[in-house]
């Protein structure tokens, strides 16, 4: 048989439901392709959270209420099926090609949301942090003082709101019960270990193990995360998201003062759903 045999093609109003289906779901096939492969290779900078986030702020200024990664995908398949009649492709390989190919482009159209570090913490006792007891920080027009001690900080604050270096200072305690399943710079390096922090009144992201200002110590069967978060306001909400291999998503939120140290616990729940299944039920509205 001569190459190329396969691949005729029929004359215009020659194509029956059949093949048009048969076009359809090859063209969602692609996409499917496309969407796991960013889903497994990106990890938390897969261009879907971004997608997500978008979808979840649309949906919120029509009344709607939150909307899971799997609507998100969804969509995305559709979108691929549906786009057979727009490229009219002739045959299921070209309709696989086109979908994947898609997909690709949009995924690199769409920016990655890294998120930012997290601030150092001056003070404390966590390994790392070296106590100060003084300093200036100008607010405004003039310069106030902060005097810090091991885990306090006394802040006066005339003009919090103009000061571009205020921050809340946050410690969080994440108790896992049954313990982590490996060394937590593995995990996090596999990505079977994430967190983001999120101040919902500078609508501002945080990678909470994000390498930066933030200290991480694991104590028994808890991790330990000290930082301060970039502030605007005397006070903010803070939404904090965990996941991890093993376990119940978690997310919490708590408010936050300056000069008021947020001591923050979260309980982690034992879960025998895979991660990535959690994933796709979960919301990722930041």
């Amino acid at each position: 048989m001569a190459y190329g045999t396969k691949r005729g093609f029929k004359s215009t109003g020659e194509y029956s439901m059949g093949d048009i289906a048969g076009l359809a779901l090859a063209g969602a096939v692609g996409i499917i392709a496309a969407v796991v492969t960013d889903y497994q290779q990106q990890g938390e900078t897969s261009a879907l959270y971004t997608i997500n986030q978008w979808v979840v702020a649309a949906a919120k200024m029509l009344g709607f209420g939150d909307v899971p990664l799997w609507v998100v995908i969804a969509g995305l398949v559709g979108l691929g099926a549906g786009s057979i009649f727009y490229f009219q492709p002739i045959t299921r390989q070209g309709a696989f090609a086109q979908g994947f190919g898609l997909l690709a482009v949009l995924m690199t159209a769409v920016p990655s949301d890294l998120a930012g570090s997290l601030e150092t913490v001056v003070g404390g006792d966590l390994p790392g942090l070296q106590p100060a007891s003084y300093r200036e920080a100008k607010l405004g027009d003039g310069v106030q003082h902060a005097s810090f001690a091991a885990g306090e900080a006394r802040v006066v604050l005339a003009q919090a709101e103009d000061d571009p270096a205020a921050s809340y200072e946050v410690t969080i305690t994440v108790n896992f019960p049954n313990g982590l399943p490996d060394e937590y710079e593995t995990m996090i390096r596999k990505g079977t270990l994430r967190g983001r922090l999120h101040n919902q009144q500078m609508d501002a992201t945080y990678n909470i193990f994000r390498a930066g200002g933030g200290i991480i110590e694991q104590r028994g069967k808890s991790l330990i995360i000290r930082a301060g978060v970039p502030a605007r306001s005397e006070a903010a909400t803070l939404w904090v998201r965990i996941e991890c291999d093993g376990y119940t998503i978690e997310e919490q939120s708590s408010e936050a003062r300056l000069g008021s140290p947020l001591n923050w616990t979260i309980d982690m729940q034992a879960s025998n759903v895979p991660l990535f299944i959690q994933r796709l039920r979960k919301s990722y509205w930041f």
